[in-house]
């Protein structure tokens, strides 16, 4: 998982998005985000590692933040991209060390999420965070 400093690029106008508010709405987002990422090219095989992750970040925005957010789904090349946002304010206890795998009975929701996808960032600023995790699909790739 990796701080950005500067806020992400804009979504594609045309990428799928999906709101969600609370753990009634973790089902329809996961497969939600699953069924968008295979239709943009995502290989079968990556799927339920691309929903773990969904489901561990809207897990924790839930946990975390009031308010709920949204998820964002988009291919980008070879890559499908996921995007969650949030209403919260990420920050790390220690940010100068990489993530380290949890020994306490709860936070492997982000260590989770980093191990299944291809890449990990996240920018934040007061009230507002934003998540991205990005999928490589290898049949795509050159």
């Amino acid at each position: 998982m990796r701080q950005v400093v500067r806020p992400f690029a804009q979504p594609p106008s045309g990428a799928a998005a999906i709101s969600f508010t609370t753990a009634d709405d973790l089902a329809a987002v996961r497969e939600f985000a699953g069924a968008h990422a295979h239709a943009s090219g995502l290989a079968a095989g990556r799927v339920p590692g691309l929903k773990l992750a969904v489901s561990e970040l809207v897990t924790n925005t839930l946990r975390h933040t009031a308010g709920g957010g949204v998820v964002r789904v988009w291919a980008d090349g070879g890559t499908v991209v996921i995007e969650l946002t949030d209403g919260g304010t990420f920050r790390r206890t220690a940010p100068e060390q990489p993530a380290a795998r949890p020994t306490a009975a709860g936070g492997w929701g982000l260590y989770i999420t980093g191990e299944v996808c291809d890449e990990f960032s996240y920018y934040t600023r007061p009230g507002h965070t934003v998540w991205r995790l990005v999928f490589r699909n290898p049949a795509a790739t050159p």
